[in-house]
């Protein structure tokens, strides 16, 4: 994960802001993610080459439900931008009786050992945005860092006695962060499409929601869509491949 820190480190907010809010905006907003958990992962400081293992088929991993909630601040002053904090709680925990060994975090279970796993990819996310277009159609771009504070445990008898490998997934993650909405004029109806995103090497992370929603004109609203989140690390103390994808239902109010 230090490679990545390195370069997100040159990413800055290099946007000059080219529209702003009339008056000082409050959001509020909380909803559901149903995350369809898929991929694999393995030990990235192992010394020979481990197989990976299996989200689904090794641990018995399929959905979760997930959730979330955001505030945010808009204002008119152009020469700043604006903020928004958003929490989401990810992870899911299961048990499942391998058929293949398996190794992690230097511990290797045999087959046929009962597995209790856990995937915690919960985070905190810190952006600061500039409204680039501001009516009808509207335009968001700034940069968000994500904080995650969760782990990838595997536990179950080895030898005899229970035995517990954990990787701690633990550290702040730079993204661009980017919303585009059109509103469709006089009706409170709107689509939107927004997320978060960063490459490097063999690093991706990319968060991207589409949706659409209804908001009243006295600021209550609700909205429905995807969400997909992707995570791609190529480090030394984890390799990951994982995908958490699913419908999310939320509601927001503006003041």
């Amino acid at each position: 994960m230090r490679k990545l820190l390195v370069c997100a480190a040159t990413c800055g907010l290099m946007l000059p802001s080219l529209a702003a809010a009339d008056t000082i905006g409050f959001f509020i907003g909380a909803g559901t993610f149903d995350a369809e958990f898929s991929g694999s992962f393995k030990d990235g400081d192992a010394d020979v080459i481990e197989r990976e293992i299996d989200i689904e088929s090794d641990l018995g991993l399929d959905d979760s439900s997930a959730s979330y909630l955001y505030v945010a601040i808009e204002h008119p002053l152009p020469a700043l931008p604006n903020i928004k904090l958003a929490r989401t709680e990810l992870d899911q925990t299961g048990r499942s009786t391998i058929e293949e060994s398996i190794e992690f975090d230097g511990k290797e279970y045999s087959a046929d050992t009962e597995i209790e796993s856990k995937i915690d990819l919960s985070h905190t996310d810190f952006t600061l945005y500039y409204e680039l277009l501001d009516n009808w159609v509207n335009l968001d771009l700034g940069l968000t860092i994500r904080q995650f504070d969760g782990e990838i445990s595997l536990s179950g008898e080895i030898s005899g006695s229970e035995e517990t490998a954990q990787e701690d997934i633990d550290f702040p993650v730079p993204l661009l962060y980017f919303k585009g909405q059109f509103d469709l004029p006089f009706t409170g109806l709107y689509a939107a499409v927004d997320g978060n995103w960063i490459g490097y090497g063999g690093n991706v992370f990319f968060d991207a929601v589409g949706k659409i929603g209804y908001e009243t004109s006295i600021g209550f609203g609700v909205e429905a869509g995807l969400r997909s989140i992707t995570l791609e690390i190529d480090e030394d103390d984890v390799e990951a491949d994982m995908d958490f994808s699913g419908l999310f239902l939320a509601a927001h109010y503006h003041f």
